[in-house]
């Protein structure tokens, strides 16, 4: 009966400390910002900008470094909090000979990308004519609210009854998880286009389809397809959630779930590095396609 409160007096210090150290950062960026005198959106060359995210990086892994340097008994952090840089480098040769790791990468992509692309089929259209037509947003009002307050997490055993444990649980797994993210998105990007675009369509005699073939949808496609790369990002984290929840033999998700049974701190760090570098590959092919679909406007 009393676990709780005592549990709650032990995390209260542990939320202070938090605190500190979210105040103090907050304190010295905002102190660099004001000495740099930093101007509001200036312009700023692409050599720079990578110029500055690889000073980012840079600081990281010498922090890191630094804190894990020596042997086991002189360091500031322990290998099993936080393994060296050498030591990450070092797991990737029995996670690929192994392991699987390319395999299993490979396997989680084709997985993230089956689960997301049934979901766009869906979500797309159905958020263009909820966006569109109030009938169908009345109708179908009840499931995008479901879909904005049900936590993703309470889907994994859920999608495990409907789906059973293989392949297709995890699939539809996503498809749920990334159909809830997309639908309001679409939704949105759709109910933002000007009136005045549909009102001058209107004058020059197009039938309520046209408007939503050659008017809603053109103007809102690029809004969308940015939504579109954000909610593949998300994808992954699903994923990668789904695969430790429920191993199976190849999946990056399984390694970290094995590599953390078996107290291989330095191979779930590596893990996390594959993780990273597919992902901002695929928001790099996102960011080109987007490039070639809408050369009007410039991705970030």
């Amino acid at each position: 009966m009393y676990d709780a409160p005592i549990d709650c007096q032990h995390g209260m210090p542990e939320f202070f400390r938090f605190l500190l150290f979210a105040a103090i950062f907050v304190g010295l960026l905002t102190l660099v910002v004001r000495l740099a005198r930093l101007h509001v959106h200036a312009d700023m060359s692409y050599e720079r900008m990578l110029g500055l995210t690889a000073l980012f990086i840079g600081v990281v892994v010498a922090a890191w470094w630094l804190v894990t340097r020596g042997d086991q008994e002189h360091r500031l952090v322990q290998s099993l909090i936080l393994p060296s840089p050498m030591e990450v480098l070092q797991s990737f040769k029995p996670l690929h000979l192994e392991q699987g790791l390319v395999r299993s990468a490979f396997s989680s992509w084709l997985r993230v990308t089956a689960g997301f692309g049934l979901a766009v089929v869906v979500a797309v259209p159905l958020g263009v004519y909820m966006a569109t037509f109030p009938s169908v947003a009345a109708f179908f009002r009840p499931l995008s609210l479901a879909g904005a307050y049900v936590p993703i997490v309470v889907l994994i055993p859920l999608s495990m009854t409907w789906f059973g444990t293989g392949e297709a649980q995890k699939i539809g797994f996503l498809f749920i998880g990334c159909f809830v993210a997309l639908l309001p998105l679409v939704i949105k990007d759709i109910a933002d286009v000007p009136d005045a675009y549909l009102d001058v369509a209107v004058t020059k005699g197009a039938s309520q389809w046209q408007l939503v073939r050659y008017v809603l949808f053109p103007v809102a496609q690029a809004n969308i397809w940015d939504h579109l790369r954000g909610v593949y990002g998300v994808g992954w984290g699903w994923i990668i959630m789904a695969e430790v929840f429920v191993r199976p033999e190849y999946g990056l998700g399984g390694l970290i779930e094995v590599s953390t049974r078996r107290s291989q701190t330095g191979a779930v760090y590596a893990i996390i590095i594959v993780i990273v570098v597919i992902a901002v590959a695929c928001d790099q092919l996102w960011r080109l396609g987007g490039e070639l679909l809408f050369p009007y406007r410039k991705t970030e």
